[in-house]
């Protein structure tokens, strides 16, 4: 294979690459309810076919190769993602108030005050979610036999990193998480209360902060930040709120559907999604690292935990800053935990586990890892091995960076005119720059940071 072929294949993957962006977006933004992927693969079956990852392998082209392989397992399982988006877009559950569409019942889980509304809401979600599923591990299975096919092996490394953050960050998580819940909840967390998932949630959106955070200042407060750093303008966010649009923040390419669910927890993450997306318009598919979009979220992230950027952008009075610190850092640290123990259960999905052991053991590894009831049916909608590895490693690159800007550009380091230049640089590289010396920098620098956050220490 010569360069110009090489190059050919390159350019036809990001085309494919940029379709399924752009068929994803449209579903997640409530744009398009049956989005059609199996018509982008076959416009462009060429970078997503097995004999392509061979050829590539032959030729030495092994990063190319890689990424072509995994289209190649997208695409066996597209008929299934087709269905199981077009049954989430329908799916409706009988919650307190009647019917409602999922979306809905979501997001009104999420807010309530009164506990068994709350769980209702919940269960109502968890019901209309059944039929999704069910396609949805389908998709998973289809795509786990197509990586087999083509040789690809799970990275256990990144599973083993991620059981080192759980141990690492458990004690810090349980005491804090304690507390919070009987303060705010009366409840207690597993093994010896029963918090549940859809509590521990409402714990995490903060609305006892939403006087601070509000949803007309956040636009504000992003451009404020984003402008003097060069960073304006390079993310779309679609913020239409459609009543099928997805809650959350949803990052596809350099899109974002923004669909807010209120409080602190817009902020931050829209703050994240916003640096994914900009790691993905720093470079073409075919050799974008997702965990470098990852370690620019967490940096962006990591301003919501700035007293100074509180002060500045949300008005948090210093008196009050050291418990909104804390509040996010927790939150924070439920991602990352989640993350890490629904990455070893999608792992083991790669080699083979299905069906109710693979519910069984999400539920188990969920429960574990946050002190609260998970429902297993929600398995599949976390079992994108590749994007929590992505997250965990980038989030401590991006810790390291953070650090790094701190010791040359001072605390405040988004105030410093010499910080657009520095980004600018991460961006035209599309890629951090290597760790210095000959040694790989130890995981778990994002969950330390966090842990000495609740911890009431520096970071």
């Amino acid at each position: 294979m010569d360069a110009q072929e090489r190059d050919r294949l390159a350019g036809e993957l990001d085309a494919l690459a940029a379709a399924l962006e752009e068929a994803r977006g449209r579903h997640a933004a409530g744009l398009d309810p049956e989005p059609s992927l199996a018509a982008a693969f076959a416009a462009r079956s060429e970078a997503a076919h097995r004999r392509t990852v061979d050829a590539l392998r032959d030729a030495g082209e092994e990063a190319l190769a890689a990424r072509v392989a995994a289209l190649r397992a997208e695409r066996a399982a597209a008929g299934h993602e087709e269905a199981w988006r077009a049954a989430e877009a329908a799916a409706r559950g009988r919650g307190p108030d009647g019917e409602a569409p999922l979306a809905a019942l979501e997001l009104a889980a999420l807010r309530e005050r009164d506990r068994g509304r709350r769980l209702a809401l919940a269960r109502a979600a968890a019901e209309a979610l059944g039929p999704a599923a069910a396609h949805r591990e389908a998709a998973c299975e289809a795509a786990a036999r197509a990586r087999a096919e083509v040789g690809h092996a799970p990275d256990w490394r990144v599973v083993v990193e991620g059981d080192q953050l759980l141990a690492a960050s458990d004690d810090a998580w349980r005491d804090v998480l304690a507390y919070r819940a009987r303060t705010e909840l009366a409840l207690e967390p597993l093994p010896a209360g029963d918090l549940a998932r859809a509590d521990l949630l409402h714990l995490a959106a903060l609305s006892r902060w939403d006087g601070l955070f509000r949803a007309g200042m956040l636009p504000v407060a992003l451009k404020l930040t984003l402008e003097p750093l060069g960073l304006d303008g390079r993310a779309r966010v679609d913020a239409a709120d459609r009543p099928a649009q997805w809650p959350g923040v949803h990052v596809h390419g350099a899109r974002i559907s923004f669909r807010p669910r209120g409080g602190a927890g817009d902020w931050q993450d829209l703050a994240e999604g916003v640096g994914r997306a900009l790691g993905a318009s720093a470079a073409p598919a075919h050799r974008r690292d997702p965990a470098f979009g990852a370690a620019l979220g967490w940096l962006l992230g990591s301003l919501l935990l700035e007293p100074r950027w509180l002060a500045d952008r949300a008005g948090v009075e210093r008196r009050q800053a050291a418990d909104v610190v804390r509040d996010l850092a927790l939150r924070r640290l439920l991602a990352l935990r989640a993350r890490a123990a629904a990455l070893r259960v999608a792992t083991e999905v790669e080699r083979g586990l299905s069906g109710a052991r693979w519910r069984e053991a999400y539920a188990e590894a969920m429960e574990g890892a946050t002190a609260a009831r998970w429902e297993g049916v929600r398995a599949a909608r976390d079992a994108d091995a590749a994007a929590h590895a992505a997250a965990l490693r980038g989030a401590d690159a991006g810790e390291r960076l953070r650090r790094d800007l701190r010791e040359r550009l001072d605390e405040d380091w988004w105030r410093n005119p010499r910080a657009a230049p520095l980004l600018a640089g991460l961006l035209a590289a599309g890629a951090l720059p290597p760790a210095p010396g000959d040694t790989t920098p130890a995981p778990g620098d994002a969950a330390r940071a966090l842990v000495a956050r609740l911890e009431g220490k520096p970071a």
